[in-house]
């Protein structure tokens, strides 16, 4: 079994960093590295030194998420650093503000079922207008349609990601979701089906992403839009709003 096998694709950077998990093989043509069993502890370790308190208290549990999930690997300062990533390449958000999304805390799940699908949730904090303006900002980078970049061939890249806004409740004082669908190039049929939300309740702001690999752009994910949305729910309803 693979797990917490994060950053897998360059197209598909999250807002919260690229992630996808099943077993021990590939999908369609799509390579994976291999990891130990995930331990099915509910809490994650690795949390920031500064975290403030109650704060670990307000992450997902493998309760909040349902039987087809078990608790992966501890997060690392990567995902912890991940929040502000762009999806598009040689693009990046100002260092200063980066700095200020960096997640305090967060958790992921790998499914049980060996399946290639991984769901991560981050908590970031920040003082709320300060926060607030810093969201927009991400929200802005992050809902623009990649660049076309040209390669030292002088040829485009061929990966192709499409990034469209995701429908969510009116959550938390600020909120945006998308769907983002990459493939690693033109003729490739594995597809990385990405929905990823962020919900500011005050000064906390939560990431939530769930990433699933299909066998070809034509398949159905195995978690549909209203199932995500639900954890999401779940998730903001930990911060009291």
């Amino acid at each position: 079994m693979w797990t917490a096998c994060k950053h897998a694709a360059a197209v598909i950077v999250l807002l919260v960093g690229a992630a996808a998990c099943g077993d021990d093989k590939s999908a369609t043509g799509t390579t994976v590295s291999t990891a130990s069993t995930a331990s099915t502890a509910v809490a994650s370790t690795a949390v920031a030194s500064t975290m403030p308190a109650g704060l670990e208290s307000m992450l997902l549990t493998a309760g909040d998420v349902g039987a087809e999930w078990q608790v992966g690997h501890d997060i690392t300062p990567e995902d912890l650093a991940s929040v502000g990533q762009s999806p598009c390449p040689d693009t990046a958000m100002n260092p200063t503000i980066l700095a200020r999304l960096t997640a305090q805390t967060g958790i992921q799940f790998d499914p049980v079922d060996r399946s290639y699908r991984h769901l991560i949730e981050l908590l970031v904090t920040g003082d709320p207008q300060r926060l607030a303006t810093d969201l927009d900002l991400l929200f802005e980078a992050t809902m623009q349609p990649c660049p076309t970049v040209a390669t030292t061939a002088g040829t485009a890249v061929t990966a192709r990601l499409t990034i469209q806004p995701l429908a969510i409740p009116e959550l938390g004082d600020q909120r945006r979701a998308v769907t983002m669908i990459g493939q690693d190039g033109a003729d490739a049929a594995a597809t990385w089906y990405v929905r990823s939300a962020v919900v500011r309740v005050g000064s906390v702001a939560v990431v939530l992403g769930l990433t699933e690999i299909l066998s070809s752009p034509d398949d159905t994910p195995q978690v549909d839009d209203a199932q995500f949305v639900q954890i999401l729910q779940t998730a903001v309803a930990k911060l009291g709003g």
